[in-house]
This record gives structure tokens, sequence and C-alpha cells, in this order.
């Protein structure tokens, strides 16, 4: 199968997921054309790598920085047009999502070229979780059940294990796979020279923030915790990587803790080396999200470090890291329960982390990229829908 994968956008995980749905299509035997932002080829190509030469490229933008035809699944079809492929497979649903799935509702389809041939990754189908709150929930699930039950969306791919058994039963005509939230790398790197090479103190518990630093990510309750009387506060540094929002109560508190010694901060974005670095380096990694829908590819790359997590307890991430007992969990929002989570996890006992660490390695083996490929090939395999 030819398979147009459409991907503007390259900030987050869109760029390494670039890669893995890419490198994967051609280890299935399937060509591939790629819809991305030509104006950023040069960075695509580097990250790619080898890969580059394997795909043919056409441009979602026009000369002046605008998606072509008007708008993003105009881009889409004009693009299938022209790349020849024979179905879509979107990156990322969501970008289309909201706003096809409201047309929908009311009457107003795809163009009629991409009917049958639409793939793709639906990263927060939070109607899925809650058809009628908020109210725009609804408008979003009737959108996309009036799709699926006219065959537009043919293989929906959702991170969330959770979420296939109502999807499966409330959208006929449409298959829906789980696919892992995937990790790639070597985090079996030795902590004190990883903690050389990124100047943190060897004689701290190191809590890692890796990703994009906003609000509902939860560094903010991070900063809160660190910077009131925490237990042991002293032993207690957080090593903060990836780019923070621009928010200034963060970008004062992170300024703050760093002036007492008891942060690093790495505001930009973080190459594939430093991030193996990081996780190398810390004791414990937190997602204390707020508000947050979905899964985390954070917590992939720390069970494959084998690093304890400190989670809050809503949604997908906390269901996880309680299910599988991968950390401790804290009540969401809550700076005192954080404290608590991080006091405990510092308080372990080399056998209680050990018994943590063979967990963590465990549910890491399910969302490796051989898990992640075959997943994602399966459901294109002969006689699959």
């Amino acid at each position: 199968m030819h398979l147009l994968v459409f991907e503007p956008r390259l900030g987050g995980h869109h760029l390494s997921w670039l890669k893995y749905v890419a490198e994967d299509l051609l280890a299935g035997g399937h060509a591939v054309s790629l819809a991305i932002d030509n104006r950023q080829s040069e960075t695509i190509a580097a990250h790619l790598a080898s890969l580059w030469s394997a795909v043919r490229t056409v441009d979602v933008y026009d000369r002046r920085g605008k998606f072509r035809d008007g708008s993003k699944i105009g881009a889409l079809n004009l693009c299938l047009r022209e790349s020849g492929a024979d179905e879509v497979f979107l990156n990322n649903f969501d970008e289309i999502a909201s706003n096809c799935l409201r047309r929908a509702a009311v009457g107003f389809l795809p163009p009629p070229a991409l009917h049958g041939r639409l793939n793709g990754v639906y990263f927060r189908p939070r109607f899925l979780a809650g058809i009628y709150f908020p109210p725009g929930n609804w408008l979003k699930h009737y959108g996309f059940y009036k799709l699926c039950r006219s065959s537009w969306l043919k293989r929906i791919f959702l991170l969330d294990e959770t979420l296939i058994a109502a999807a499966e039963k409330r959208y006929p005509n449409t298959a829906f796979h789980l696919l892992p939230d995937p990790w790639d790398g070597d985090f079996s790197g030795n902590r004190q020279g990883a903690r050389q090479t990124l100047q943190i103190p060897d004689d701290k518990f190191v809590l890692l923030n890796y990703g994009i630093g906003d609000r509902r990510k939860g560094l903010y309750l991070v900063i809160q915790a660190l910077l009131t009387d925490l237990p042991s506060s002293k032993d207690v540094f957080l090593l903060c990587a990836g780019k923070v929002a621009e928010d200034k109560d963060i970008l004062q508190g992170l300024q703050k803790l760093e002036q007492l010694g008891k942060a690093r901060v790495l505001n930009r974005y973080v190459s594939d080396q430093e991030e193996t670095l990081c996780f190398s380096a810390t004791d414990a990694v937190l997602l204390p999200y707020y508000g947050h829908f979905g899964s985390s590819g954070v917590l992939s790359r720390a069970a494959a470090a084998g690093r304890i997590i400190i989670a809050s307890d809503e949604g997908l991430v906390g269901y996880r890291v309680g299910k599988h007992q991968l950390g401790t969990l804290f009540q969401s929002g809550s700076v005192p329960h954080l404290q608590e989570a991080i006091a405990a996890a510092a308080a372990l006992t080399p056998k209680e982390k050990e018994q943590y660490r063979h967990r963590l390695l465990n549910y890491a083996s399910t969302c490796d990229r051989q898990a992640f490929r075959q997943a994602l090939l399966l459901p294109f395999s002969r006689g699959e829908r």
C-alpha cells in the first residue's frame, strides 16, 4: 500500500512520531509519502536520516505559510491527490478532528476523495471518556458517529486501553486499535557519569520534570512543593529539562530554585542524547499532571530507565501508574500530598527500589519500538481492516 503520512507540525512529540511511523510503515513493505512543512525539510531530513531518501514529500503550506486550499483538511485532500497515495495516515488525527467533527455533525462532510481512506492516531478523543460533558463533547461525538457510520474512517489508533471497548461499541464501520506510547533509545547509562555531564550534585535525590513545562503538566506544583518546607528538602534536587512555557510564575520559581542550589534547568529543546542523560541521572520522574487527558511518552521513558514515577492520581497516567505499581500517586493538585509522595519515594529501601525497577522494566517492554511496530502494522496486513 502507498500511504500519505500527514504531519504539518514538528513540536513536542510530532517529529519523533513522524520518524517512528515512517520507519515502521517502510519496514512493513509500504510506500510512504510525507505531507509536511517543507520550510522545515532540512530539520526533518536530519531527524529521519537514512529514511529521507526512501520517502517522497509534498508541502502542506503555500508560499504565504498558509494551509493550501484554505484549511488543514483542504491541504490534506490536495496532498493526497498530488502524492497518488492509496490512503492517508494522520500522524495526529487531532489536527483535523475538532473542526472536522463539528462540521460533520451539522452535515458538512470532508472532501469526497477522502471517503474510506482516513487512518490515524487519535491522541485526545475526550468525548470517548464523556459524551455529554463538557457540552461541546456531544457535538464531536455525533460528528464522529456520522463519519464512522458512513465509513469515512478506516483505522483509528488509540493510546488509551480504557477507551477501546467503548469506541468499538458506539461507532460502527471503523476499526479501533490500541497503540502503545513508545520509547526509543538506551536509558541504561551510568548515573554518576550522567550527573557529572549535566552538572548535577551526586549526593542528592534527583527529580526529573521532562518535556514541555506548562501548567497542565503540573510544573507549578513541583515548584511550590520544593520552595516550601519539604521533608529532607536539602537532599532533593530538581532537574527540569525541556522548553518551559512563557509563564512568569513558573519561570521565576525555577530561577529561585536555581539560585538556592536546588535545581538545574535546561529551558530549551533537549536532544536525544541529552534525553537519555536526563533519565540516567535521575532517581524519580515527575508526572504531576493537572487536567491532562491521555497518555504520556514521559511515562514510557521513565519505565525504560527503571526510574520510579511520582504522578498525580488523575486520568490515564494515574491509572497506569497505579495498576502496574510503577511508583507513588498523590492527590491531583495538592502540594502537601506531592511533598509526601516525594518524601516517600526518597525513603524507599534498596529492596523496594529494585522491586519497582523490575515492574517498570516489564512495563517498558510493552511499549518499546518493537511493540509499537507490531501494533501499527498488523491492522494494515492482508485481511485486516
